[in-house]
Protein backbone atom coordinates (compact mmCIF):
# COMPACT_ATOMS: atom_id res chain seq x y z
CA UNK A 1 0.00 0.00 0.00
CA UNK A 2 2.75 2.87 0.85
CA UNK A 3 4.11 1.92 -3.22
CA UNK A 4 2.01 4.52 -4.72
CA UNK A 5 2.63 6.79 -1.91
CA UNK A 6 6.49 6.53 -2.55
CA UNK A 7 5.76 7.46 -6.02
CA UNK A 8 3.57 10.46 -5.63
CA UNK A 9 6.80 12.10 -3.72
CA UNK A 10 8.91 10.57 -6.57
CA UNK A 11 6.69 12.82 -9.10
CA UNK A 12 6.80 15.83 -6.59
CA UNK A 13 10.59 15.54 -5.98
CA UNK A 14 11.51 15.30 -9.70
CA UNK A 15 9.63 17.94 -11.28
CA UNK A 16 10.86 20.46 -8.06
CA UNK A 17 14.68 19.55 -9.34
CA UNK A 18 13.31 20.80 -12.62
CA UNK A 19 11.55 23.48 -11.84
CA UNK A 20 14.27 24.77 -9.35
CA UNK A 21 16.81 24.63 -12.21
CA UNK A 22 14.52 26.37 -14.77
CA UNK A 23 13.24 29.05 -12.50
CA UNK A 24 17.05 29.86 -12.04
CA UNK A 25 18.03 30.02 -15.23
CA UNK A 26 14.95 32.18 -15.94
CA UNK A 27 16.62 34.71 -13.06
CA UNK A 28 20.45 34.47 -14.56
CA UNK A 29 19.78 37.93 -15.55
CA UNK A 30 19.99 39.62 -11.89
CA UNK A 31 23.74 37.65 -11.02
CA UNK A 32 25.98 37.05 -13.57
CA UNK A 33 29.17 37.84 -12.39
CA UNK A 34 31.53 40.76 -14.21
CA UNK A 35 33.12 40.81 -17.59
CA UNK A 36 36.64 39.53 -15.59
CA UNK A 37 34.97 36.95 -13.93
CA UNK A 38 33.24 35.74 -16.57
CA UNK A 39 36.44 35.74 -18.99
CA UNK A 40 38.12 33.61 -16.13
CA UNK A 41 35.36 31.28 -15.60
CA UNK A 42 35.73 30.38 -19.51
CA UNK A 43 39.54 29.73 -19.93
CA UNK A 44 38.87 27.47 -16.83
CA UNK A 45 35.99 25.91 -18.74
CA UNK A 46 38.75 25.57 -22.12
CA UNK A 47 41.18 24.36 -19.32
CA UNK A 48 39.07 21.20 -18.24
CA UNK A 49 37.47 20.27 -21.61
CA UNK A 50 40.98 20.65 -23.30
CA UNK A 51 42.57 18.06 -20.81
CA UNK A 52 39.07 15.69 -21.30
CA UNK A 53 39.99 15.81 -25.06
CA UNK A 54 43.60 15.39 -24.85
CA UNK A 55 43.00 12.66 -22.46
CA UNK A 56 42.27 9.15 -23.70
CA UNK A 57 41.63 7.47 -20.37
CA UNK A 58 39.00 9.78 -18.64
CA UNK A 59 39.97 8.59 -14.90
CA UNK A 60 43.29 10.38 -15.87
CA UNK A 61 42.05 13.72 -16.27
CA UNK A 62 44.08 16.36 -14.15
CA UNK A 63 40.69 17.26 -11.87
CA UNK A 64 41.73 19.89 -9.54
CA UNK A 65 41.68 23.64 -11.24
CA UNK A 66 40.35 26.10 -8.84
CA UNK A 67 36.92 27.23 -9.62
CA UNK A 68 35.62 24.09 -10.92
CA UNK A 69 32.48 22.40 -9.30
CA UNK A 70 32.25 19.18 -10.85
CA UNK A 71 32.61 18.05 -14.87
CA UNK A 72 29.99 15.45 -16.52
CA UNK A 73 30.92 14.53 -20.07
CA UNK A 74 31.38 17.88 -22.30
CA UNK A 75 30.15 20.12 -19.27
CA UNK A 76 32.16 21.81 -16.78
CA UNK A 77 30.23 23.65 -13.71
CA UNK A 78 32.10 26.17 -12.34
CA UNK A 79 31.76 27.12 -8.54
CA UNK A 80 30.04 30.60 -9.65
CA UNK A 81 27.75 28.78 -11.65
CA UNK A 82 26.19 27.45 -8.52
CA UNK A 83 26.39 30.24 -6.34
CA UNK A 84 24.82 32.47 -9.54
CA UNK A 85 22.00 29.93 -9.41
CA UNK A 86 21.68 30.38 -5.38
CA UNK A 87 21.74 33.71 -5.83
CA UNK A 88 19.23 34.19 -8.54
CA UNK A 89 16.81 31.95 -6.49
CA UNK A 90 17.13 34.21 -3.23
CA UNK A 91 17.02 37.46 -5.51
CA UNK A 92 13.33 35.94 -6.51
CA UNK A 93 12.00 36.65 -2.95
CA UNK A 94 11.56 32.28 -2.51
CA UNK A 95 10.72 31.51 1.00
CA UNK A 96 12.28 27.77 0.95
CA UNK A 97 15.61 27.60 1.13
CA UNK A 98 17.99 25.79 -1.29
CA UNK A 99 21.40 24.54 -0.86
CA UNK A 100 24.66 23.99 -2.43
CA UNK A 101 24.12 20.13 -2.56
CA UNK A 102 20.54 20.62 -4.08
CA UNK A 103 21.49 23.35 -6.86
CA UNK A 104 24.35 21.08 -8.01
CA UNK A 105 22.42 18.08 -8.40
CA UNK A 106 19.87 19.89 -10.38
CA UNK A 107 22.41 21.90 -12.09
CA UNK A 108 24.05 17.79 -13.22
CA UNK A 109 20.74 16.39 -14.13
CA UNK A 110 20.17 19.56 -16.63
CA UNK A 111 23.80 18.91 -18.08
CA UNK A 112 23.44 14.82 -18.15
CA UNK A 113 20.32 15.00 -20.82
CA UNK A 114 22.49 18.01 -22.80
CA UNK A 115 25.46 15.72 -23.08
CA UNK A 116 23.35 12.83 -24.58
CA UNK A 117 21.52 14.35 -26.36
CA UNK A 118 24.68 15.93 -28.11
CA UNK A 119 25.73 12.43 -28.02
CA UNK A 120 22.32 10.96 -29.94
CA UNK A 121 22.41 14.19 -32.32
CA UNK A 122 19.70 16.09 -31.05
CA UNK A 123 20.33 19.08 -32.02
CA UNK A 124 18.70 22.72 -31.91
CA UNK A 125 18.92 25.67 -34.04
CA UNK A 126 21.09 28.98 -33.98
CA UNK A 127 17.62 30.54 -34.70
CA UNK A 128 15.49 28.75 -32.27
CA UNK A 129 18.54 29.84 -30.06
CA UNK A 130 18.54 33.03 -31.03
CA UNK A 131 14.71 33.37 -30.22
CA UNK A 132 14.71 32.00 -26.87
CA UNK A 133 17.44 34.48 -25.97
CA UNK A 134 15.45 37.60 -27.48
CA UNK A 135 12.45 36.68 -25.38
CA UNK A 136 14.65 36.88 -22.12
CA UNK A 137 16.06 40.11 -22.78
CA UNK A 138 12.83 41.36 -23.91
CA UNK A 139 11.11 40.15 -20.30
CA UNK A 140 14.25 41.83 -18.55
CA UNK A 141 13.15 45.46 -20.55
CA UNK A 142 9.71 45.10 -19.41
CA UNK A 143 10.80 44.56 -16.38
CA UNK A 144 12.79 48.18 -16.46
CA UNK A 145 9.86 49.78 -18.02
CA UNK A 146 11.20 49.70 -21.49
CA UNK A 147 14.75 50.20 -20.37
CA UNK A 148 17.99 50.48 -22.93
CA UNK A 149 20.27 47.72 -24.07
CA UNK A 150 22.75 49.22 -21.41
CA UNK A 151 20.41 48.82 -18.65
CA UNK A 152 19.88 45.19 -19.11
CA UNK A 153 23.53 44.65 -19.20
CA UNK A 154 23.83 46.53 -16.37
CA UNK A 155 21.71 44.58 -14.33
CA UNK A 156 23.62 41.36 -15.93
CA UNK A 157 27.19 43.10 -15.04
CA UNK A 158 28.58 43.34 -18.51
CA UNK A 159 29.73 45.93 -20.32
CA UNK A 160 27.38 45.84 -23.56
CA UNK A 161 24.16 43.58 -24.72
CA UNK A 162 26.19 41.65 -26.25
CA UNK A 163 28.12 40.19 -23.80
CA UNK A 164 24.51 39.00 -22.37
CA UNK A 165 23.80 37.61 -25.70
CA UNK A 166 26.69 35.48 -25.54
CA UNK A 167 26.02 34.16 -22.11
CA UNK A 168 22.16 33.46 -22.41
CA UNK A 169 22.91 32.09 -26.00
CA UNK A 170 25.06 29.01 -24.47
CA UNK A 171 22.44 28.76 -21.64
CA UNK A 172 19.96 28.41 -23.76
CA UNK A 173 21.34 25.98 -25.81
CA UNK A 174 22.30 23.94 -22.66
CA UNK A 175 18.68 24.05 -21.94
CA UNK A 176 16.84 23.41 -25.27
CA UNK A 177 19.22 20.53 -25.50
CA UNK A 178 17.96 18.99 -22.14
CA UNK A 179 14.11 19.45 -22.95
CA UNK A 180 14.37 17.49 -26.27
CA UNK A 181 16.15 14.84 -24.32
CA UNK A 182 13.86 14.07 -21.93
CA UNK A 183 10.61 14.74 -24.30
CA UNK A 184 12.24 11.75 -26.30
CA UNK A 185 12.48 9.48 -23.83
CA UNK A 186 9.09 10.51 -22.89
CA UNK A 187 7.23 10.81 -26.01
CA UNK A 188 6.57 7.13 -26.45
CA UNK A 189 5.20 6.22 -22.85
CA UNK A 190 1.62 5.09 -22.88
CA UNK A 191 -0.67 4.10 -19.87
CA UNK A 192 -3.36 1.29 -19.71
CA UNK A 193 -6.50 1.82 -17.69
CA UNK A 194 -5.67 -1.07 -16.13
CA UNK A 195 -2.41 0.52 -15.02
CA UNK A 196 -4.31 3.82 -13.76
CA UNK A 197 -6.67 1.52 -12.05
CA UNK A 198 -3.53 -0.04 -10.01
CA UNK A 199 -2.01 3.18 -9.53
CA UNK A 200 -4.62 4.76 -8.14
CA UNK A 201 -5.65 1.74 -5.56
CA UNK A 202 -2.33 1.55 -4.42
CA UNK A 203 -2.14 5.41 -2.66
CA UNK A 204 -2.77 5.26 0.71
CA UNK A 205 -6.46 6.66 1.31
CA UNK A 206 -5.36 9.36 3.30
CA UNK A 207 -2.44 10.42 0.83
CA UNK A 208 -4.70 10.56 -2.43
CA UNK A 209 -4.82 13.84 -3.54
CA UNK A 210 -7.14 16.97 -3.29
CA UNK A 211 -8.82 18.62 -6.37
CA UNK A 212 -9.63 22.48 -6.51
CA UNK A 213 -13.59 23.81 -7.01
CA UNK A 214 -13.79 23.24 -10.93
CA UNK A 215 -16.66 24.34 -13.19
CA UNK A 216 -18.21 23.21 -16.38
CA UNK A 217 -19.25 25.96 -18.46
CA UNK A 218 -20.82 27.30 -22.14
CA UNK A 219 -19.98 29.92 -23.53
CA UNK A 220 -20.35 33.11 -26.37
CA UNK A 221 -17.55 35.01 -27.38
CA UNK A 222 -18.18 37.74 -30.03
CA UNK A 223 -15.68 39.76 -31.24
CA UNK A 224 -15.22 43.52 -32.81
CA UNK A 225 -15.00 43.00 -36.30
CA UNK A 226 -13.14 45.55 -38.69
CA UNK A 227 -15.13 47.17 -41.51
CA UNK A 228 -14.82 46.21 -44.97
CA UNK A 229 -12.86 49.72 -45.73
CA UNK A 230 -10.37 48.99 -42.64
CA UNK A 231 -9.59 45.41 -43.93
CA UNK A 232 -8.75 46.82 -47.73
CA UNK A 233 -6.56 48.79 -45.90
CA UNK A 234 -4.46 46.65 -44.10
CA UNK A 235 -3.89 44.22 -47.71
CA UNK A 236 -3.30 47.28 -49.84
CA UNK A 237 -0.19 48.17 -46.45
CA UNK A 238 1.07 44.36 -46.54
CA UNK A 239 0.89 44.71 -50.84
CA UNK A 240 3.05 47.48 -50.24
CA UNK A 241 5.99 46.21 -48.11
CA UNK A 242 6.00 42.95 -50.02
CA UNK A 243 6.34 44.99 -53.78
CA UNK A 244 8.97 46.87 -51.86
CA UNK A 245 11.29 43.48 -50.74
CA UNK A 246 10.69 41.96 -54.20
CA UNK A 247 10.72 44.89 -56.37
CA UNK A 248 12.65 47.45 -54.76
CA UNK A 249 15.31 45.36 -52.99
CA UNK A 250 13.85 46.43 -49.40
CA UNK A 251 14.51 44.37 -46.22
CA UNK A 252 11.88 42.27 -45.33
CA UNK A 253 13.27 41.57 -41.39
CA UNK A 254 13.78 45.35 -41.47
CA UNK A 255 9.89 45.95 -42.52
CA UNK A 256 9.15 43.38 -40.19
CA UNK A 257 10.81 45.11 -37.38
CA UNK A 258 9.61 48.51 -38.22
CA UNK A 259 6.27 47.37 -39.09
CA UNK A 260 4.86 43.99 -37.86
CA UNK A 261 2.00 44.23 -34.89
CA UNK A 262 3.61 40.76 -33.85
CA UNK A 263 5.30 41.80 -30.30
CA UNK A 264 6.50 38.42 -29.97
CA UNK A 265 8.72 38.37 -33.06
CA UNK A 266 9.03 41.86 -33.93
CA UNK A 267 12.16 42.69 -32.87
CA UNK A 268 14.14 39.78 -34.37
CA UNK A 269 12.45 40.83 -37.71
CA UNK A 270 9.36 38.31 -37.67
CA UNK A 271 11.15 35.45 -37.15
CA UNK A 272 10.00 32.18 -36.76
CA UNK A 273 11.27 28.69 -37.13
CA UNK A 274 8.93 26.09 -37.80
CA UNK A 275 7.93 22.16 -38.75
CA UNK A 276 4.72 20.98 -39.48
CA UNK A 277 3.57 19.44 -36.53
CA UNK A 278 4.15 22.49 -35.12
CA UNK A 279 0.74 24.42 -33.71
CA UNK A 280 0.58 27.30 -35.82
CA UNK A 281 -2.18 28.20 -37.40
CA UNK A 282 -3.34 26.67 -40.64
CA UNK A 283 -3.90 29.23 -42.50
CA UNK A 284 -0.02 30.16 -41.69
CA UNK A 285 1.45 26.83 -41.95
CA UNK A 286 -0.32 26.59 -45.49
CA UNK A 287 1.28 29.44 -46.43
CA UNK A 288 4.98 28.82 -44.99
CA UNK A 289 4.83 25.45 -46.46
CA UNK A 290 3.54 26.41 -50.08
CA UNK A 291 6.37 28.63 -50.72
CA UNK A 292 9.70 28.45 -52.18
CA UNK A 293 13.16 29.70 -50.64
CA UNK A 294 13.01 33.54 -51.15
CA UNK A 295 9.41 33.65 -51.84
CA UNK A 296 6.78 35.91 -50.41
CA UNK A 297 3.17 34.97 -49.57
CA UNK A 298 -0.31 36.85 -50.66
CA UNK A 299 -1.82 38.40 -48.09
CA UNK A 300 -3.88 36.43 -45.74
CA UNK A 301 -6.09 36.48 -42.67
CA UNK A 302 -5.92 34.29 -39.56
CA UNK A 303 -7.73 34.49 -36.45
CA UNK A 304 -4.31 36.91 -35.06
CA UNK A 305 -4.88 39.20 -38.26
CA UNK A 306 -3.78 39.45 -41.46
CA UNK A 307 -0.01 38.33 -42.77
CA UNK A 308 2.34 38.36 -45.44
CA UNK A 309 5.01 35.53 -44.98
CA UNK A 310 8.16 35.49 -46.42
CA UNK A 311 10.14 31.57 -46.62
CA UNK A 312 14.16 33.28 -46.06
CA UNK A 313 15.58 29.16 -45.60
CA UNK A 314 14.98 25.43 -45.70
CA UNK A 315 16.79 23.13 -43.69
CA UNK A 316 15.23 19.72 -43.77
CA UNK A 317 12.05 19.54 -41.88
CA UNK A 318 12.14 23.22 -40.25
CA UNK A 319 11.37 26.32 -42.13
CA UNK A 320 12.83 29.35 -41.32
CA UNK A 321 10.03 32.00 -42.19
CA UNK A 322 9.29 35.48 -41.68
CA UNK A 323 6.43 37.25 -41.23
CA UNK A 324 4.31 40.58 -41.12
CA UNK A 325 1.33 40.74 -38.88
CA UNK A 326 -1.24 43.74 -39.03
CA UNK A 327 -4.80 44.30 -37.74
CA UNK A 328 -7.50 46.37 -39.24
CA UNK A 329 -8.32 49.22 -37.32
CA UNK A 330 -11.40 48.64 -35.77
CA UNK A 331 -13.74 51.58 -34.90
CA UNK A 332 -15.74 52.45 -31.65
CA UNK A 333 -19.04 52.14 -33.57
CA UNK A 334 -17.83 48.68 -34.51
CA UNK A 335 -17.06 47.50 -31.14
CA UNK A 336 -20.89 48.58 -30.03
CA UNK A 337 -22.22 47.21 -32.71
CA UNK A 338 -20.99 43.94 -31.48
CA UNK A 339 -21.74 43.98 -27.65
CA UNK A 340 -25.38 45.00 -28.82
CA UNK A 341 -25.71 41.90 -31.01
CA UNK A 342 -24.66 39.66 -27.81
CA UNK A 343 -26.98 41.73 -25.48
CA UNK A 344 -30.02 40.83 -27.21
CA UNK A 345 -28.98 37.40 -27.90
CA UNK A 346 -29.06 37.24 -23.91
CA UNK A 347 -32.11 38.86 -23.42
CA UNK A 348 -33.40 35.91 -25.62
CA UNK A 349 -32.08 33.32 -23.91
CA UNK A 350 -32.95 34.54 -20.31
CA UNK A 351 -36.31 35.11 -21.46
CA UNK A 352 -36.33 31.66 -23.07
CA UNK A 353 -37.16 32.30 -26.52
CA UNK A 354 -33.75 30.09 -27.74
CA UNK A 355 -31.11 28.00 -25.76
CA UNK A 356 -27.56 28.90 -24.81
CA UNK A 357 -26.41 26.09 -27.18
CA UNK A 358 -28.63 27.25 -29.88
CA UNK A 359 -27.30 30.79 -29.46
CA UNK A 360 -23.41 29.91 -29.48
CA UNK A 361 -23.75 27.70 -32.81
CA UNK A 362 -25.54 31.01 -34.91
CA UNK A 363 -23.67 34.11 -32.97
CA UNK A 364 -20.25 33.09 -31.48
CA UNK A 365 -17.17 33.52 -32.87
CA UNK A 366 -14.99 31.26 -31.06
CA UNK A 367 -14.56 28.09 -33.75
CA UNK A 368 -13.85 25.50 -31.35
CA UNK A 369 -17.08 26.17 -29.14
CA UNK A 370 -20.01 27.54 -31.61
CA UNK A 371 -20.42 23.75 -33.14
CA UNK A 372 -20.45 22.46 -29.48
CA UNK A 373 -23.33 24.98 -28.46
CA UNK A 374 -20.18 27.11 -26.46
CA UNK A 375 -19.02 23.84 -24.39
CA UNK A 376 -15.88 24.90 -23.10
CA UNK A 377 -13.12 22.00 -23.04
CA UNK A 378 -10.18 22.44 -20.88
CA UNK A 379 -7.37 22.24 -23.58
CA UNK A 380 -4.78 20.87 -21.21
CA UNK A 381 -6.51 17.64 -19.73
CA UNK A 382 -9.62 17.49 -22.68
CA UNK A 383 -11.75 17.39 -20.08
CA UNK A 384 -15.26 19.79 -19.14
CA UNK A 385 -14.24 20.75 -16.13
CA UNK A 386 -11.92 24.07 -15.45
CA UNK A 387 -9.90 24.07 -12.35
CA UNK A 388 -10.40 27.65 -11.07
CA UNK A 389 -7.30 27.98 -9.32
CA UNK A 390 -5.91 28.07 -13.20
CA UNK A 391 -8.83 30.28 -15.02
CA UNK A 392 -8.45 33.67 -16.02
CA UNK A 393 -9.20 36.23 -13.32
CA UNK A 394 -11.82 37.57 -15.27
CA UNK A 395 -13.64 33.87 -15.88
CA UNK A 396 -13.20 33.40 -12.00
CA UNK A 397 -15.06 36.58 -10.62
CA UNK A 398 -17.73 36.10 -12.64
CA UNK A 399 -18.34 32.39 -12.28
CA UNK A 400 -17.92 31.98 -8.47
CA UNK A 401 -21.15 33.73 -7.14
CA UNK A 402 -23.34 32.01 -10.14
CA UNK A 403 -25.81 29.16 -9.70
CA UNK A 404 -25.92 26.27 -11.87
CA UNK A 405 -28.05 27.44 -15.08
CA UNK A 406 -27.12 30.88 -14.83
CA UNK A 407 -25.96 32.77 -17.00
CA UNK A 408 -23.90 35.84 -16.73
CA UNK A 409 -23.91 39.33 -18.06
CA UNK A 410 -21.15 40.34 -20.98
CA UNK A 411 -17.23 40.23 -19.78
CA UNK A 412 -15.64 42.94 -21.90
CA UNK A 413 -11.74 42.02 -22.41
CA UNK A 414 -8.97 42.24 -25.34
CA UNK A 415 -8.59 39.46 -26.75
CA UNK A 416 -5.77 37.38 -25.85
CA UNK A 417 -4.78 36.64 -29.38
CA UNK A 418 -5.28 39.88 -31.20
CA UNK A 419 -4.80 42.99 -29.21
CA UNK A 420 -6.03 44.90 -31.56
CA UNK A 421 -9.86 43.55 -30.57
CA UNK A 422 -12.50 43.73 -28.35
CA UNK A 423 -14.20 40.73 -27.12
CA UNK A 424 -17.55 40.24 -25.27
CA UNK A 425 -18.54 37.08 -24.00
CA UNK A 426 -21.16 35.72 -21.50
CA UNK A 427 -21.08 31.99 -19.44
CA UNK A 428 -23.58 30.00 -18.97
CA UNK A 429 -22.91 27.73 -15.54
CA UNK A 430 -23.72 24.27 -16.05
CA UNK A 431 -21.94 22.45 -13.43
CA UNK A 432 -20.10 22.94 -10.48
CA UNK A 433 -17.93 20.64 -8.49
CA UNK A 434 -16.56 21.77 -5.30
CA UNK A 435 -13.20 21.37 -3.80
CA UNK A 436 -12.91 17.08 -3.38
CA UNK A 437 -10.74 14.21 -2.90
CA UNK A 438 -9.75 12.71 -5.91
CA UNK A 439 -12.45 10.05 -6.98
CA UNK A 440 -11.38 6.98 -9.37
CA UNK A 441 -14.90 8.07 -11.62
CA UNK A 442 -15.37 11.60 -10.81
CA UNK A 443 -11.89 12.42 -11.67
CA UNK A 444 -10.11 9.49 -14.01
CA UNK A 445 -9.04 11.65 -16.45
CA UNK A 446 -7.32 13.78 -13.90
CA UNK A 447 -5.69 10.33 -12.50
CA UNK A 448 -4.41 8.77 -15.75
CA UNK A 449 -2.49 12.09 -15.92
CA UNK A 450 -0.73 11.89 -12.81
CA UNK A 451 -0.25 7.73 -13.63
CA UNK A 452 1.12 8.82 -16.70
CA UNK A 453 3.69 11.10 -15.35
CA UNK A 454 4.34 9.09 -12.70
CA UNK A 455 5.27 6.26 -15.35
CA UNK A 456 7.23 9.18 -17.76
CA UNK A 457 9.43 9.71 -14.17
CA UNK A 458 10.07 6.58 -13.85
CA UNK A 459 11.56 5.80 -17.15
CA UNK A 460 13.66 8.82 -16.90
CA UNK A 461 15.12 8.35 -13.57
CA UNK A 462 15.93 4.20 -14.84
CA UNK A 463 17.53 6.46 -17.88
CA UNK A 464 19.62 8.74 -15.70
CA UNK A 465 21.17 5.90 -13.54
CA UNK A 466 22.07 3.97 -16.20
CA UNK A 467 23.67 6.43 -17.58
CA UNK A 468 25.35 7.78 -14.72
CA UNK A 469 27.14 4.85 -14.25
CA UNK A 470 28.41 5.21 -18.26
CA UNK A 471 29.20 8.82 -18.42
CA UNK A 472 32.53 10.66 -17.59
CA UNK A 473 31.66 12.41 -13.89
CA UNK A 474 33.90 14.15 -11.94
CA UNK A 475 32.56 16.34 -8.49
CA UNK A 476 34.75 18.20 -6.27
CA UNK A 477 35.60 17.54 -2.63
CA UNK A 478 33.69 19.98 -1.62
CA UNK A 479 30.59 17.70 -1.53
CA UNK A 480 31.86 14.47 -0.75
CA UNK A 481 29.20 15.07 2.65
CA UNK A 482 26.26 15.55 0.46
CA UNK A 483 24.18 12.48 0.03
CA UNK A 484 22.05 13.57 -2.51
CA UNK A 485 25.50 13.60 -4.66
CA UNK A 486 26.56 10.21 -3.62
CA UNK A 487 24.98 8.04 -6.91
CA UNK A 488 27.12 10.85 -8.99
CA UNK A 489 30.13 10.57 -7.68
CA UNK A 490 31.87 7.62 -8.72
CA UNK A 491 35.04 8.69 -8.83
Amino acid sequence: MRLKAIDLRLIRSWTSILMVFAFAKAMTAQTTPQPTSATQDEAIKQEVLAALNDTIEPTKVRFKIDGVSGVIGEFVVLDSDIEKQIMSYKRAGRSDEITKCEMMQSMLGEKLYAHHAIQDSITVSDAEISGMTDQRIEYFRSQLNGGSDQDIADIYRMENIQQVRDELNIINREELLSDRMQRRLTEDVQITPEEVRQFFYDIPEDERPLFNTEVEIARIVVKAKPSERSIKETIEKLNEYRDDVLNNDANFAAKATLFSEDSGTERQGGLISMKRGDPYAKQFKEAAFSLEEGQISEPFETAFGWHIVYLEKVRGSVRDVRHILLYPYISRSQEEKAKTMLDEMRDRIVQGDTTFADAARAISDEEQTAKSGGLFVNPTTGENLLDLTKAAPSLVSTVQFMEEGDVSGIIEEKDERNIGVMTYTIVNLIRKVEDHEADYTLDYLKIKDLALRDKQVRKIKKWRDDKIKDTYIKIGDDFDDCDLLQEWNKI
